[in-house]
């Protein structure tokens, strides 16, 4: 079970879905929205209090107006944070999610106790070329997104066809993910340079078969990230989390977990 609120930050409003009880757990999404309760939400719900919020102009967020770049949507982070009172808590970040975490623990460290980067944007290396994310055709990008295009969770993520009534979301998720990541492409060329300020525990899960963001990314980030371990799944594709639930929420709950519990 799981319930939906907007929570007023100065002029803005966040959607924030929370659900579970347990030891708090923030979760931030990928660029494909995944802001509302799917299924791994629900099994990482059964260890933690799962808070899921949506980045500006993702679900009914508001406040993309105000964002420039990744910067500022990692501010925006920042500001809930704090007004949730979430000091020192454990994050899950996806792709777009795992690039905004990293942001945001540059500017405010002590908000995140330890971090899963969930195969990462935020870093590109001219010998591992990105896949092309801005499509129309959604074939073509269910084939790009998953390691199976036929997987049963492929029609939680993406629109059917232009008539699917999600159509006008991921319409709007787009928009607000080329806002921060269209130029330069789902990438900080600034980044590279304030990994190794990054010391908090840290866990990195790759997908073998990502054609996103390939999985010898998890290399380049393990070796400059001072307290990192990478995971690497055969199997899974960039949509990690849901065609690896199981798998994916292990890692998760084993590393997130507090001890004694």
């Amino acid at each position: 079970m799981s319930s939906t609120r907007l929570v007023t930050i100065g002029d803005r409003k966040v959607q924030l879905t929370t659900g579970g009880d347990g030891p708090p757990l923030v979760y931030l999404h990928s660029a494909a929205g995944e802001a509302e309760w799917l299924g791994f939400h629900e099994a990482l719900a059964a260890h933690f209090t799962l808070h899921v919020p949506a980045h500006p102009g993702f679900g009914q967020s508001t406040g993309l107006d105000q964002v420039r770049d990744i910067h500022d949507m990692a501010w925006n982070y920042v500001d809930l944070f704090q007004q949730m009172g979430w000091e020192g808590v454990p994050v899950v970040g996806f792709s777009l999610g795992a690039w905004l975490a990293m942001e945001m623990a540059l500017l405010r460290p002590s908000l995140i106790e330890r971090m899963v980067l969930v195969a990462p944007a935020g870093v590109r290396l001219r010998e591992l070329p990105f896949g092309e994310i801005f499509v129309d055709d959604f074939d073509r990008l269910r084939a790009l997104l998953f390691a199976d295009p036929h997987h049963p969770s492929a029609n939680d993520i993406l629109p059917n066809s232009f008539t699917d009534p999600r159509i006008l979301q991921w319409l709007r998720a787009g928009n607000a993910t080329a806002r921060v990541a269209w130029n330069p492409y789902l990438h900080d060329p600034r980044l590279p340079r304030h990994l190794h300020r990054l010391t908090m525990p840290t866990l990195l899960m790759w997908g073998d078969e990502d054609q996103v963001i390939p999985a010898d990314y998890g290399t380049y980030y393990e070796e400059r990230l001072p307290n990192a371990r990478l995971v690497r799944l055969p199997g899974a594709g960039h949509m990690l989390p849901l065609e690896a639930t199981e798998t994916f929420v292990q890692h998760v709950t084993q590393f997130c977990m507090p001890q004694g519990r």
